[in-house]
């Protein structure tokens, strides 16, 4: 799991493509080329810039659909982290914005991700080739994923 950094120079002070690129750049290093990448459809994931970055890198990203997230193993993932923040830090939507606060809820974050079960994410990774049965049998629309 990667926390990233808002962009500073963006009009919102959110993320950005400049963002997502240089966690790409700190983070892929290891990303061997012709394999697959997943992420989903955000402006972000999608702008020419990212497009661009994988295309120099020889890394091939996963073409998703529009109605996707029933494909998208990691929402289930995020889903269990909720779970468990709410276990175990339920008053962390109480925090205000300052440093010492983004650092509590950084160190929970990562506390949750630890905390997801590998045997989940082996089956979500197993569901794979039924999610993409059943997608297509919906022709792209929603399914009980």
């Amino acid at each position: 799991m990667v926390i990233m950094e808002r962009d500073a120079e963006s009009k919102g002070n959110g993320y950005t493509a400049k963002s997502y690129v240089q966690v790409l750049e700190e983070y892929m290093e290891d990303y061997r080329p012709g394999t697959f990448f997943q992420q989903d459809n955000a402006r972000i994931h999608t702008a020419k810039t990212v497009k661009s970055w994988f295309e120099e890198h020889g890394i091939w990203v996963i073409d998703w659909p529009p109605h996707s997230p029933d494909l998208n193993p990691i929402e289930h993932v995020w889903k269990k982290m909720k779970e468990i923040l709410r276990k175990r830090h339920p008053n962390l939507h109480l925090l205000t914005n300052n440093k010492a606060n983004l650092e509590v809820a950084v160190a929970a974050l990562k506390e949750a991700w630890a905390e997801v079960p590998q045997s989940l994410i082996d089956k979500l990774i197993d569901s794979m080739p039924r999610r993409l049965k059943t997608l297509r049998r919906a022709r792209g629309w929603y399914t009980k994923y």
